[in-house]
């Protein structure tokens, strides 16, 4: 009986490990499938993007040299428009279940379209030993670029167009004034002071000390962190709109636009067209403006690092390509591929060198080629010598219709309209609530 007993037993145990077998074997077909690596037949993706002027002939040259090298692959590229435009254009084609393959995203939008399972892990193309990049390759991208685009160790999007918040500055303006060019936030305060001219004394000056933005509320995040706080707290998923260290941010730049120092782009539309325009003296935006500055200004005009102030930390931005899940195992590959070309040394650096944006490799950085360009056009040097100063901003659902809330907060200050507490106790309640909002959709 006990031998019965124990061969019964032995039996089970054995029965459980070969059905535990059976299972990892069947889990390792599974994964023994992965990802295609191979187009064999003709396949076509479309890629949605906002680039526009000389940043979408700069993607129209290299998707044409891809496509000339790749035969099998026809790649659609699509202008929405505006980057709200493509947003808007992508939440519809999601609920219509019509998303393109690839798309120009920033961050802290696709954040809601990897929470709804949309978004392609691209990491398995990129560890791939038939199509994925070599280690070196992949350590090749500045880290917080690459950080940009992954959650939970999933690599959800891949840098493309990158840029830097700077300082631009109308060299002659500066120097008839005696101004040294500002490198912190109380040079940049008595700088816009000295530069700003209001020859009638009709309270509307010819030109102001600095031109910003207007999507104020979007920037404003680079102030906060330079203050030594975070305008929301991507690890805490929390919003800090009513904090010293906003409060103090805010307080800055209402006291110039208030003074009439400094003023919004207004009409302009964009900082670098006040600039251009010389009803301003400084300038801060994107490094992607350069080419709409070296086309219109005349000037003598340069740049520098944004001022700074308890931190010395400098804002990145710009988007990254995502894949979304609904394509073929063909057009995934194919999406995969154009994203791999699009950012390799060369294609990248040429990239750069015909748009404000910046190589998403440091081996670009580097090469000779780059090296004879930056030195013929240094006003595009200062991202890479700050970039390990580098910071970006929270990528949480809800970021950018809570900051919306702040910004028209922050436009009843700029107008005189409500006071600073006022209006950053008002914005951190109605942020709370449309962050809220935008996760129950």
């Amino acid at each position: 009986m006990k031998k019965r007993l124990i061969s019964m037993v032995l039996l089970a145990a054995m029965t459980v490990s070969l059905a535990a077998c059976g299972k990892d074997k069947a889990t390792e077909k599974k994964e023994e499938k992965g990802i295609a690596t191979k187009i064999e037949k003709p396949v076509e993706i479309s890629f949605w993007h906002a680039m526009k002027g000389a940043n979408e002939e700069a993607l129209k040259k290299l998707t044409d040299d891809f496509e000339k090298k790749n035969e099998n692959i026809k790649v659609n590229l699509v202008y929405q428009g505006s980057y709200r435009d493509l947003f808007d254009k992508l939440m519809g084609a999601a609920k219509s279940n019509t998303l393109p393959n690839m798309t120009q995203i920033y961050s802290n939008r696709l954040s809601w379209y990897v929470e709804k399972g949309l978004a392609e892990d691209l990491k398995p193309y990129m560890t791939n030993k038939e199509v994925g990049l070599s280690d070196e390759s992949i350590k090749d991208v500045p880290e917080m670029f690459l950080k940009d685009g992954e959650w939970d160790g999933k690599q959800y999007a891949f840098p493309l167009n990158k840029s830097q918040m700077v300082l631009y500055y109308n060299e002659d303006m500066l120097k008839a004034k005696n101004v040294e060019v500002p490198k912190t936030w109380d040079e940049l305060k008595e700088a816009a002071k000295k530069l700003t001219v209001d020859n009638n004394n009709d309270g509307t000056p010819e030109v102001y000390g600095l031109a910003l933005e207007n999507n104020i509320s979007t920037d404003i995040g680079i102030w906060v962190k330079q203050a030594g706080g975070e305008v929301i707290d991507e690890k805490a998923d929390k919003i800090n709109f009513n904090t010293p260290e906003t409060k103090a941010a805010v307080e800055f730049i209402a006291s110039m636009i208030n003074d009439k120092t400094a003023r919004l782009a207004g009409e302009d539309k964009n900082a670098n067209t006040t600039f251009n325009q010389e009803k301003a003296a400084m300038a801060i935006c994107s490094t992607s403006a350069i080419p709409y500055i070296q086309k219109g200004m005349k000037a003598k005009w340069f740049s520098a690092a944004l001022p700074t102030y308890k931190e010395d930390v400098q804002l990145y931005y710009g988007t990254n390509v995502a894949v979304f899940n609904g394509g073929s195992d063909e057009q995934k590959l194919a999406s995969w591929l154009y994203i791999k070309y699009l950012t390799d040394t060369e294609n990248t650096a040429y990239f750069s060198e015909n748009t404000g944006y910046i190589p998403v490799r440091k081996s670009a950085f580097e090469s000779e080629n780059y090296k004879k360009f930056l030195s013929e056009n240094p006003v595009k040097k200062v991202p890479l010598e700050t970039l390990d100063k580098g910071w970006q901003g929270a990528r949480n659902i809800g970021v950018i219709p809570a900051l919306d809330t702040l910004g028209g907060e922050l436009e009843q200050v700029f107008k005189g309209q409500k006071s600073v507490d006022d209006a950053l106790k008002s914005a951190q309640e109605k942020g709370e609530a449309a962050m809220k909002e935008a996760r129950s959709n």
